[in-house]
């Protein structure tokens, strides 16, 4: 009892022995001090008498060498936790967005991914120890991908760009990624394209869907060929019913995009601007006398997100039950639009390709000219999609279209 304590190494100075009452431990201390500020290196090296006195010294003496190049792992203190790093990859997130004059669209996704998967099991994690664990990272991501395969794959890429990030800032970062071990999916969803005789199928999946703004949502998506971010952020002040058109705004091309709105893709937009307030029963619940049934109505969803045609869209895709859907109704439109004829160029304009060797300017202009052509082609695909999926325009009732 008396040997309890800390006993110092007589030859490498910062080596000691810690003896306690169960066991005996090395390890190796140093100061350092940069720019006046003073801080310790501090390393647990291994247990006596598993390591002996030789082993210890050699241990010490690396681990030395490897504070003075600056390589050595930080201590608990002063390890950059997951946490606060990836507030920052967040905050870059956004400011890139700004630079480009853009919605911060992807800054958005990636909080949301971080406050419902990553913030709960790494936030208190710190970069170096999530480096040294990959086999850690790679069982949550398994974990994960068992019922959300995409999103599991997302979350891996969130991890792998936050860790690149703070390793240009951070030196002791090993160089080895914490999701090293994570096979990250190699579907090619592009690749996808509903065939015109599941436009059946589809049709029948479509109207089992309860929410009636996604159900718009998807049925214009398949009408138009906009990508679904760009259609997810589609305001009402983007729509000019008099002049039947709608405008994608800062789209991927790189400047706005007016398309042709024919009275189909107006009924897909109708289904969601004119959607009523959904109703939920509840039963059961705390404080609830047995048998009481209670009916609350949600607030429609263009109070929660006011401006948007279609609010609460832009994840519709992985819970909608469809066959085909997202980047493929776009695909599928393309697919469309090629059957019936339709030259390649006006299929270009129409999904809001920017062409090779011209500039957005001139872009802009030759639209403008074949605007006429562009509203015929857009009729004629509309009206082929209504046709393949059973669809019918019925007539227009205080400027609204009906379909059957």
């Amino acid at each position: 009892m008396e040997q309890w304590g800390q006993w110092a190494d007589k030859q490498l100075k910062g080596l000691f022995i810690h003896i306690g009452p169960n066991k005996c431990v090395w390890r190796y201390k140093q100061q350092k001090q940069i720019n006046g500020k003073r801080s310790a290196a501090f390393k647990t090296l291994g247990y006596w008498p598993e390591m002996d006195v030789k082993a210890a010294r050699e241990a010490g003496l690396m681990y030395a060498g490897s504070v003075v190049a600056g390589s050595a792992a930080p201590g608990k203190k002063a390890a950059q936790k997951f946490g606060p790093a990836f507030e920052t990859y967040l905050e870059r997130l956004k400011t890139q967005a700004e630079k480009k004059g853009k919605p911060p669209r992807w800054w958005a996704n990636a909080k949301k991914l971080y406050e419902t998967h990553l913030k709960p099991e790494w936030e208190n994690w710190s970069l170096y120890d999530m480096s040294q664990n990959p086999r850690a990272v790679k069982a949550w991501h398994d974990k994960l991908a068992r019922t959300i395969p995409t999103t599991a794959d997302h979350c891996g890429r969130l991890i792998r760009a936050c860790y690149r990030e703070e390793a240009r800032l951070d030196r002791t970062l090993p160089a080895a990624l914490p999701t090293s071990g994570i096979r990250f999916g190699k579907v090619k969803v592009s690749e996808k394209v509903l065939d015109f005789p599941d436009f059946g199928k589809w049709r029948t999946a479509w109207d089992t869907i309860e929410n009636q703004v996604h159900r718009g949502y998807h049925l214009a998506g398949l009408l138009t060929g906009c990508r679904p971010g760009e259609l997810a952020m589609l305001r009402a002040g983007d729509i000019d019913r008099d002049a039947k058109t709608l405008t994608l705004r800062k789209a991927k091309a790189g400047n706005d995009i007016v398309l042709p709105m024919t009275p189909e893709i107006e009924y897909a937009i109708n289904l969601a601007t004119n959607a009523p307030a959904q109703t939920i029963v509840q039963r059961g619940l705390k404080g609830m006398k047995r048998g009481e049934v209670r009916k609350v109505v949600l607030p429609r969803h263009h109070e929660v997100e006011p401006g948007l045609v279609f609010p609460g869209s832009r994840q519709a895709g992985h819970r909608s039950g469809l066959p085909v859907r997202g980047n493929a109704l776009r695909h599928t439109f393309r697919s469309v639009a090629v059957s019936i004829g339709i030259s390649e160029m006006l299929i270009h304009f129409l999904m809001g390709h920017s062409l090779e060797g011209v500039s957005a300017k001139y872009t802009n202009e030759l639209m403008i000219l074949r605007s006429a052509e562009l509203r015929a082609a857009q009729e004629q695909i509309s009206r082929r999609i209504f046709e393949l999926l059973g669809l019918k325009i019925a007539k227009a009732r205080h400027g609204v279209a009906l379909a059957s």
